[in-house]
């Protein structure tokens, strides 16, 4: 009598290979079939234009034939090479690896090159023709110089081409932007070569490629408006929170950094909820007998907050941009006042759709596929193999009757704090993007939703070597690297081209 055996670690590996390669397939299909879409004859898309409906891939029309075929062939070369070293004899097959470290500044110092030579050419996206035009506006007295829409960022701006603006015989505030843009991708870039660091995201190499393929990428090519600093301290939060998790730094660090950036831009006010997590896995261990009080652990929290909050609601009343601004026209909403998508009923032309309506998940969907093509639908692939696995293991240790010891359950790592502050940073940001309002429709408020997909994209950086392992993991998740690098090279392209508003 024989006994059936479950599939062995390596064939369930490369059933979970191909299900990333069939997104991968499924990512780059869409891509081919944007470009088989008429083009748009107007500088603004119409509503019922192709653009209007795939903004979200629409970089890849901008691509020459050329570029469109070698992307292509990147993406399924890494396809076909996985399943070729499958096979025995090609499986024994060893080839060298160059140094990481070296190999992830040297790609650094490429990157952070590449922000000042390739800027973006216009001012399409967001508040950018304001935030150029206004910050250099002839007339001091109308002069752009704060804005409680991004109190730090927009007097960085304000004040750097006050100074310079003269030497260097600047026009306009775009030059500025070209200078700090690039120098906020250099912070960005260094802080997530610390937090590869981290021994809960090795391979070191994984959240790198995650992180610096994503769409937000954009924000440091020159890029104007208020989003560039911003990413860079979303980021650096999470890498703290993280290492505050470890036991690799104080709480208080990760407290002052998260509130600089709500200085820098309130939207990432969102990101409170995950801090006060933070708060409590600390005051769960004061309270437990640890090395610290929990009053400690409230001051940690609260006196970074108001220490930086009041001194820059401070700094805005003294520059003349203060409370009465901030209930006055510089009031939260854009154009209207009002906050979020509407329930029912548009009511002015700052609302372009209702809650949940097509157009609107539309937007959301196409958000995602510019800024994050691979993340969101590979987190659900991986999710579904966590819970098979789960179920493999409930139903083996049912069969033998042994008691189920919690250190090997795949449900230890998905509910430790680490993944718990990550769902948590995740949940209140998409949260945040799916009910507030952007005025100027989803393509061009692009990059006030971009800062949602950091998160996500740390999660799938830790889940993803749970669940693959070796030759599996680099083979599963190569292709999809090497679509999200071209989507994002095509986005980058797109904006380094003229364009002009329509007279």
């Amino acid at each position: 009598m024989t006994t059936r055996t479950f599939p062995t670690s390596i064939d369930r590996s490369q059933l979970l290979a191909a299900a990333l390669h069939g997104v991968a397939l499924a990512l780059l299909g869409l891509h081919l079939y944007v470009r088989t879409l008429p083009p748009t004859p107007d500088p603004i898309p119409a509503p019922d234009s192709a653009e209007a409906a795939w903004w979200g891939l629409w970089p890849v029309t901008y691509l020459p034939t050329w570029a469109v075929a070698v992307g292509a062939a990147a993406v399924l070369g890494a396809i076909v090479l996985y399943w070729l070293c499958a096979f025995p004899g090609l499986a024994r097959l060893r080839f060298g690896h160059p140094p990481l470290w070296p190999t992830l500044w040297l790609i650094s110092a490429a990157l952070t090159l590449a922000f000042f030579l390739f800027p973006i050419a216009h001012t399409r996206w967001g508040d950018a023709f304001i935030l150029a035009k206004g910050i250099a506006f002839p007339d001091p007295a109308l002069r752009l110089t704060r804005s409680w829409q991004a109190p730090l960022d927009v007097a960085l701006h304000a004040e750097l081409w006050r100074w310079l603006h003269e030497p260097f015989g600047w026009k306009d505030a775009t030059p500025v932007y070209r200078l700090l843009s690039p120098l906020a991708g250099a912070l960005y870039l260094l802080v997530t070569l610390a937090l590869c660091r981290l021994p809960l995201l090795r391979p070191a190499w994984l959240p790198y490629a995650l992180l610096t393929t994503l769409g937000l990428m954009q924000l440091f090519f020159g890029y104007i408006e208020n989003y560039s600093f911003a990413a860079v301290g979303v980021l650096a939060y999470l890498w703290l929170g993280l290492a505050v998790i470890e036991g690799r730094r104080p709480l208080w660090l990760a407290a002052t950094v998260l509130a600089f950036t709500h200085a820098t831009h309130p939207s990432t006010l969102v990101l409170a909820p995950s801090l006060l997590y933070l708060g409590a896995l600390q005051g769960r261990a004061a309270l437990a007998g640890g090395n610290q009080r929990l009053a400690s652990v409230v001051v940690q929290i609260a006196l970074p907050m108001l220490l930086v909050g009041g001194a820059t609601f401070l700094f805005m009343e003294a520059s003349g941009h203060g409370l009465a601004a901030l209930l006055g026209d510089d009031r939260p909403g854009g154009g209207d006042g009002r906050w979020f998508v509407p329930l029912f009923e548009t009511t002015t032309r700052w609302e372009h759709y209702t809650l949940f309506s097509w157009p609107h998940l539309r937007d959301l969907l196409n958000n995602q596929l510019l800024v994050a093509p691979v993340v969101p639908p590979s987190l659900a692939v991986v999710g579904i193999a966590w819970m098979a696995k789960k179920f493999r293991r409930n139903a083996a240790k049912d069969r033998s009757a042994q008691p189920r010891c919690a250190s090997h359950e795949p449900t230890a790592l998905f509910f430790s704090p680490s993944l718990r502050f990550l769902l948590i940073a995740a949940a209140f940001q998409l949260l945040f993007i799916a009910v507030w309002n952007p005025d100027y429709g989803g393509q061009r408020d692009w990059d006030l939703f971009s800062l949602a997909w950091l998160s996500p994209t740390l999660l799938l950086a830790l889940l993803l070597p749970r669940t693959l392992h070796g030759r599996s993991l680099i083979g599963g998740v190569a292709p999809l690297l090497l679509l999200q690098a071209w989507h994002t090279l095509a986005w980058i392209y797109q904006n380094t081209l003229p364009w002009q508003w329509p007279r």
